[in-house]
């Protein structure tokens, strides 16, 4: 555990968020191995069809991982306020709502995947296998919900090394599972989306394992139902689910407009997305260890340390953002190439829409960074409800604007990745104004 009350921040700051750095990167390469596999052994065509997929399950999953994010700051508050027994009752209200809402998820997926699939305008040729990955993903929904809801926790007490470990082993053990059934056993999408459910199976047994055995703070005897404790994460963690939820409604609206460009689009911004989603995760776990650090230091009435850790978090995410900038602009078309089979017939058609594609939006990550800098500060000092609605202007912004730059000025894909910093700019300049006029003073739960 960390405390972050007292002392230096600076290197404690990344002492702390580097493995959990590490594990959110090793989390995202369950996709990013799917896709690797899926597009080098069977083809664009099945890259596609998972492309479409995932977006699908991040978005009926988002729910339950905003409630996680936000059960966590309410834990990471009563643990600097030293209310054990508040944190206690925390923990057994929040396991008990987030599975029911995981198995109500779950139902509702498997049913309707293929309802989903049409709204999305999902291309015939691609239909059946995305059908086939969004189901069998959907089916191990609850996994995942276990694995982030102990990680969330032990995160909110300062713990972070020790469920790397068991993160790491189980994406080694996916990577090896997908390689043999996609590229031996020749079981394409199925093969992958069986390889990722057993190995989040596995994540989460083993970090309820660790949490029950060394983590004592977290594990309750008998589990209880406080309403008053079941309010306070909802008004907590719903408008972070909203957020969520939010983000990626309109990633399906975009993935909608990525479809009518054709499977080659598709595949090539599925690369390119999966590409982003490592190179900004720097910054999202950077955001998060600043909720960490605002929280404990605004539970123990230190918000001049709270400000403090906001403003070195900054730093560190502006300076990597700059740096990754210029990696991916220089590697772009090699990075594209890794999720491609050679003798795709669309080959060249994917490579240059992805590379396209990624040379506007990197160029604009430093505004990324600023938005989730001010994000992490907003959600620690419990001010929930406005992280919310700036992240909710940048995707409105992001979806209007793409459909605008399609419809009416008749612009490509390339559309798409303009319309990304036109939402994260304008945000970034409001949460901006909501900081200096201290609109967020008082919100803190403890």
């Amino acid at each position: 555990m960390r405390d972050f009350t007292s002392g230096k921040m600076s290197k404690p700051l990344v002492a702390f968020a580097a493995p959990m750095l590490v594990g959110n990167l090793f989390q995202q390469m369950y996709s990013i191995v799917d896709a690797m596999v899926v597009g080098q052994f069977v083809g664009g065509e099945a890259l596609a069809a998972v492309g479409v997929s995932l977006s699908i399950v991040m978005f009926l999953s988002a729910t339950t991982i905003g409630l996680t994010t936000g059960s966590a700051l309410i834990i990471a508050q009563f643990f600097g306020a030293k209310q054990y027994d508040k944190l206690k009752s925390a923990v057994s209200v929040s396991i008990i709502f987030l599975t029911l809402l995981a198995l109500v998820l779950t139902a509702l997926g498997i049913v309707f995947a293929p309802q989903i699939l049409r709204v999305l305008d999902t291309p015939p040729e691609i239909f059946d296998e995305a059908l086939l990955y969004l189901r069998i993903m959907m089916g191990g929904l609850i996994f995942t919900v276990f694995y982030n809801m102990y990680t969330a926790y032990m995160r909110a007490l300062g713990e972070t090394r020790r469920p790397l470990y068991i993160l790491i082993f189980s994406v080694v053990l996916s990577g090896i599972l997908t390689v043999y059934l996609v590229a031996v056993l020749n079981m394409g999408v199925f093969g992958a989306a069986i390889s990722t459910l057993f190995s989040q199976f596995l994540a989460a047994v083993l970090s309820y394992l660790y949490a029950r055995r060394s983590m004592k703070l977290l594990m309750v005897k008998k589990l209880t139902f406080e309403l008053k404790l079941f309010w306070l994460i909802v008004k907590y963690g719903a408008p972070t689910a909203l957020q969520m939820s939010l983000v990626f409604l309109a990633q399906l609206f975009i993935t909608r407009l990525i479809n009518s460009f054709g499977h080659a689009a598709l595949a090539g911004i599925t690369a390119v997305g999966r590409i982003d989603s490592l190179a900004i995760m720097p910054v999202a776990t950077l955001s998060l260890a600043v909720s960490t650090v605002v929280a404990q230091n605004m539970g123990a009435k230190l918000e001049d340390r709270a400000i403090k850790g906001f403003k070195i978090g900054t730093l560190y995410m502006l300076g990597y953002a700059v740096f990754i900038s210029v990696l991916l602009m220089i590697f772009a078309p090699q990075l594209i190439s890794m999720f491609i089979d050679p003798n795709d017939a669309y080959l060249a058609d994917i490579i240059n829409v992805g590379q396209q594609y990624m040379s506007i939006m990197v160029i604009f990550y430093f505004l990324f960074a600023i938005l989730f800098a001010f994000t992490g500060f907003f959600r620690g000092v419990g001010d929930v409800v406005m992280a919310m609605i700036f992240t909710v202007i940048s995707l409105t912004i992001r979806t209007v604007s793409a459909y605008a730059l399609v419809h009416l000025a008749g612009m490509g894909p390339e559309a798409l990745a303009w319309s990304i910093p036109m939402g994260w700019g304008i945000s970034s300049f409001i949460s901006w104004i909501h900081y200096k006029r201290r609109g967020w003073v008082g919100k803190v739960a403890a």
